[in-house]
Parts: C-alpha cells; sequence; structure tokens
C-alpha cells in the first residue's frame, strides 16, 4: 500500500509541470493562438528559476523571476504572432531555438558552464516525499476552470477565439485578449519550472514536456480540467517508467519511451473526434473575414 501511495504522489509530481503548461495552452488556444513555444518557455522558466533563486537567495523570488521569463518570452510570441501577423508555428518554433540558444549562453556567462548551472540550494518543501508545490496544481486548476467558464473575461476569451469578428463587432478587444491568453501561458511556463527541477538547470531538461503539454491539451479537448488529467496520465506514465523501469527485462530505452509513444497514440486516437476553437490559429485582421 506505501508503495503505491508513493506512485501516485510521485505521478503527480512528474505529471505537475506538464500540467501547468498544458493550461497555460488551454488559456492561449482558447484564444485563438496556437503555442508551439511551450517548449522554449519552459526551457528559459527552468533557467530562470534557478538563476533567480540564488541571485535573491531563496526560491520565491526564484518563482518571480521565472514567471516574469515565462511572461517576457510569451510576449514574444504574441507580438510576433497577434501583431505582426507571423504564422504561428513559425514563431513557436523560432522560439524553442532561441531559448536553447539563450539559455546555453547565460549558463556561459553566468556560471562559466555552457550546458548545466550550479546547484540551487534553495527549494520548497517537501509534503509526502515530494515538492509541495505540485499541490497548488489542484487549486489552479479550479481556479482556471473558474475563470474560462465563470467569468466575463473567459467568455470573451472563448468568444475571441470561436469568433473573432463577431467579438470585435460587439466592442470586445481582440488583440488585448490575444495577448492576455499567451501571456497567461507563459506565467503558468513559471509555475512549471517550479516542479520540473527547481535544484538545478541542465541543457535540454523539459526533454519534450512542452510538446506533450499541447498533446495533453488535445487529448483534453482544450477544457482546463481534462488537459490536467491528460497531463497526470502523462506524469504516471513517467512514474512508472522512473519507478518500475529497473525492474522490466526489456532495454531501458524503450522504457523511457513509453510517455512519448503514449503521447503519440493518445493523438493519433483523438484524430476527428476533438475540435479545436474554431479561430485557432487564424491571425485576425480587422475588416477581413
Amino acid at each position: 500500500m506505501q508503495f503505491f501511495i508513493d506512485f501516485l504522489f510521485k505521478g503527480l509530481e512528474t505529471g505537475a509541470p506538464i500540467a501547468f503548461a498544458a493550461l497555460g495552452a488551454v488559456f492561449c488556444e482558447r484564444s485563438g493562438v496556437v503555442n508551439l513555444a511551450l517548449e522554449g518557455i519552459m526551457l528559459t522558466t527552468a533557467f530562470a528559476i534557478v538563476w533567480g533563486s540564488i541571485a535573491f537567495q531563496g526560491i520565491v523570488g526564484g518563482l518571480i523571476v521565472a514567471v516574469i521569463a515565462g511572461l517576457a518570452m510569451a510576449l514574444i510570441h504574441a507580438l510576433a504572432t497577434v501583431t505582426f501577423k507571423v504564422d504561428q508555428i513559425v514563431s513557436g518554433v523560432a522560439i524553442n531555438i532561441l531559448a536553447l540558444g539563450l539559455t546555453r549562453f547565460l549558463s556561459q556567462h553566468i556560471y562559466a558552464q555552457e550546458t548545466q548551472s550550479s546547484m540551487n540550494p534553495f527549494h520548497f518543501d517537501q509534503i509526502a516525499g515530494i515538492n509541495s508545490f505540485a499541490f497548488l496544481l489542484i487549486p489552479v486548476t479550479v481556479l482556471a476552470w473558474f475563470v474560462i467558464y465563470r467569468t466575463v473575461f473567459g467568455l470573451r476569451l472563448r468568444t475571441v477565439g470561436e469568433n473573432p469578428e463577431a467579438a470585435d463587432t460587439l466592442g470586445i478587444d481582440v488583440v488585448a485578449l490575444r495577448y492576455a491568453g499567451v501571456l497567461i501561458s507563459g506565467a503558468l511556463c513559471g509555475f512549471s519550472a517550479a516542479v520540473l527541477y527547481p535544484t538545478q538547470w541542465v541543457s535540454g531538461m523539459t526533454g519534450g514536456r512542452g510538446y506533450i503539454a499541447l498533446a495533453a491539451m488535445i487529448f483534453g479537448r482544450w477544457h482546463p480540467v481534462g488537459a490536467v488529467l491528460a497531463a497526470l496520465l502523462f506524469g504516471y506514465a513517467d512514474a512508472f517508467r522512473i519507478m518500475f523501469g529497473n525492474q522490466i527485462a526489456i532495454p531501458s530505452q524503450f522504457v523511457q519511451m513509453f510517455p512519448y509513444v503514449l503521447a503519440l497514440v493518445v493523438l493519433a486516437g483523438m484524430v476527428g473526434k476533438s475540435r479545436a476553437p474554431a479561430a485557432d490559429g487564424i491571425p485576425y485582421r480587422k475588416g477581413e473575414e
């Protein structure tokens, strides 16, 4: 029974970084903007929380820096896609490449080593053997659901993602709401960094979790609760790999592939069964249909 409880908590810890990013993706895509840049934003915030914690001598300071870094990277994506109408997929890929180079450059400049930072002695307390910040996922999910489905802001955000022309006709600021959706996704990536591995930054440490967060959002049908549950599914798949990988009589590489294979299977199974917001990925040009 204790082993089963440990597995439950470990799955929450490994799934929380994906879940926070998936929640951010829900806000972003509900506003009509595809955010393929989640991977790069997560990598940047993972670096920022380590640097910020060391610089300000505390994990709370690191978390604030991580959220600011997430907002800054998301702002670049919003400027490119919402203001300048750059293809949203191209912008996301470009930001992912930028983040990889930027974090390595900063690591070399600050820590004199390109692929990893110094150890961060400041961290959140543990509860039941896991990072206590992971438990914040529960109230944040409830809050996200409430904001999207029970507030005027959420109604307008969904309207902009479904029919920006109609929203504009009603006097809703389409540009401002799309900026808000993208920026919220950046801030929530800062929360991801708080659970991912706040004790040290390592180049490539996100390991595709940003892309898995997008898969979780699709599997969850662009719904905050569905996206989080899907993200936890991937988290428990990763926890299974961590806790049982050495006990399975197959090459470890195949066990490590399991979460990513699961993501592919889930996406393949959702083809034709889920519907994105009607204006998702389509730049809005005022006065054009």
